[in-house]
């Protein structure tokens, strides 16, 4: 199981290739994009990619349990940080005939060759931002079971974890399982 509950969680980002999967499999940068990098800085920025992944777990924590609490200003300080940086790496493109609708004739987008190895980084940055301060974080929601994130688009918001092939059927699992031995004690 991928559980971040444990005391030490398995950590999926142990190479720079690592991430460069994961970025190819969210969408978020394409294999032509990579090949075109320069492979300069990249233990560098798997450094900035792990304080990233935990800066916005610790953001997205305080967000998705809807406590009331704000992020901390010192983390919303670091994401402003990071969020400069791809600003800086950002143009303004036409959308191209396959791409465009026709409410969006233009699109922004971060160049590979303005950002280099941070690329994915910054890409990750923005699409963060952009999920933080819409309407859609209202349905982030933890699982319980794993730690995960996860996106409730169920229509009542009532999705409990992250998975219900793995998680929701681990827990369902546990649960029985313990009122099973409950009766068999009383029995």
């Amino acid at each position: 199981m991928h559980d971040w509950t444990v005391p030490e969680p398995n950590d999926y980002l142990g190479d720079f290739s690592d991430a460069i999967r994961f970025g190819e499999t969210a969408g978020l940068v394409t294999r032509a994009e990579l090949s075109r990098l320069p492979r300069r800085a990249v233990n560098i920025e798997l450094t900035r990619l792990r304080e990233l992944r935990a800066l916005l777990k610790r953001i997205f924590q305080t967000q998705a349990r809807l406590s009331g609490e704000a992020p901390g200003s010192t983390d919303l300080r670091k994401l402003s940080a990071n969020l400069a940086e791809a600003a800086r790496a950002t143009r303004l493109v036409a959308a191209t005939q396959a791409r465009r609708s026709p409410q969006v004739p233009v699109r922004r987008e971060i160049a590979a060759e303005e950002a280099g190895p941070a690329l994915l980084r910054l890409r990750i940055v923005e699409a963060a931002v952009a999920l933080l301060v819409s309407d859609a974080m209202l349905r982030v929601k933890t699982c319980p079971a794993c730690g995960w994130f996860f996106l409730d688009v169920s229509k009542n918001r009532s999705r409990r974890w992250c998975s219900m092939a793995t998680c929701g059927s681990v827990a369902k699992a546990r649960r029985y399982y313990r009122r099973s031995k409950e009766r068999a004690e009383r029995s």
